[in-house]
């Protein structure tokens, strides 16, 4: 499944203008008939990526394809290198999470030299325009969110307290608050505020500070990601709130399913990132056979439109968080650590 009519390879070193080393470990891919596929990925600490990765390994076992992984843990300069090495092995295509998705326009245009299709992934890239895009429509998980929380409080006042103001995904959710809920004009929006490194205990004194100015009087706490509003949630406790302040997250972590079932936190939005590894792949073994794969909607990241392929994502509620639990990826969590009662969830 080899592409044909390849280029040869050009240094990404000499797009960037600085040296880099290549991976000893890697070697240049034999010209066989094996699907070669090439990831970059950016972070791998957090307890998602290995469901990502996951899924990626699994579905390239299912065509027979070699699949290649690296980590960057979010340096920029150290993808620079890995990226170099896997383009080293000639591979038919390359996904890449960017750890910066300006400068990683360099790489489009040194795989695109060879040949070789990109697809982005999780983060597009916006400098150069790629083949196709896999990953969660922040966005209308944040539209999910704000419709979430009208269902909950249709009318009263409002604290959004948003990621940090430099985490574009963080504020992509933020907006799409605002042009859900500037919509009604019976909801009040008193306390609006970042949170830098999006801090945890950052976002409790926020909600601490939102609380005492509103006198307690509050409808909805809007957080973007479970990691806050599982300890933003302690606010709610401390005052016995729980059931009657609408509070939103985004992934669907443990904690926060924890809370969801004791009827602490209102909702989170969960995607099953195995799947979306495996819609990777799937995707890469499409592209090398000059296929176009699923596209949900066509999108311009900056650089031209991109076909585009979104998770599918999920409200998680009191109601269906059973459901979600018993239908997570195994590993991601479980009826014993969500449920202080394991009959909660037959």
């Amino acid at each position: 499944m080899i592409l044909q009519g390849r280029k040869p390879r050009l240094l990404l070193a000499a797009f960037i203008g600085v040296a880099v080393p290549i991976a000893a470990s890697l070697t240049v891919h034999a010209q066989d008939d094996k699907l070669h596929i090439a990831v970059a990925m950016n972070w791998e600490s957090q307890q998602r990526w290995k469901f990502d990765r996951a899924g990626m390994e699994a579905e390239a076992a299912k065509h027979g394809a070699e699949i290649s992984i690296l980590f960057a843990n979010n340096d920029a300069t150290k993808q620079i290198s890995q990226v170099e090495a896997l383009l080293g092995r000639n591979p038919d295509v390359l996904i890449i999470d960017p750890a910066d998705k300006q400068a990683a326009g360099q790489f489009v245009l040194s795989a695109h030299e060879q040949g070789i299709p990109v697809i982005a992934y999780d983060e597009p890239i916006t400098s150069q325009k790629i083949d196709y895009f896999v990953g969660r429509d922040n966005y209308a998980a944040g539209v999910m969110q704000a419709e979430e929380a009208l269902k909950f409080a249709p009318s009263g006042k409002y604290a959004l307290i948003t990621g940090d103001p430099s985490f574009e995904i963080a504020q992509v959710i933020r907006q799409a608050w605002v042009d859900t809920l500037t919509k009604n004009s019976s909801i009040k929006i008193v306390f609006d505020q970042s949170i830098r490194a999006n801090d945890p205990a950052g976002a409790l004194a926020a909600a601490e500070n939102a609380f005492s100015a509103n006198k307690d009087d509050l409808q909805a706490l809007m957080i973007p990601f479970d990691p806050i509003a599982s300890v933003v949630a302690q606010a709610i406790l401390s005052r016995d709130l729980q059931g009657k302040v609408f509070l939103s997250g985004l992934d669907g972590e443990t904690a926060s399913l924890n809370l969801i079932a004791k009827g602490v936190q209102t909702m989170t939005v969960f995607a099953n990132y195995y799947d979306a590894g495996v819609s990777a792949v799937q995707a890469a073994v499409m592209l090398a056979e000059k296929k176009m794969p699923e596209v949900s909607k066509m999108v311009d990241f900056g650089a031209g439109e991109v076909p585009t392929y979104y998770i599918p994502l999920t409200a998680v509620t009191k109601e269906n968080v059973c459901e979600v639990v018993k239908s997570a990826p195994e590993g991601w969590t479980s009826i014993s650590a969500v449920f202080d009662h394991p009959d909660d969830c037959k």
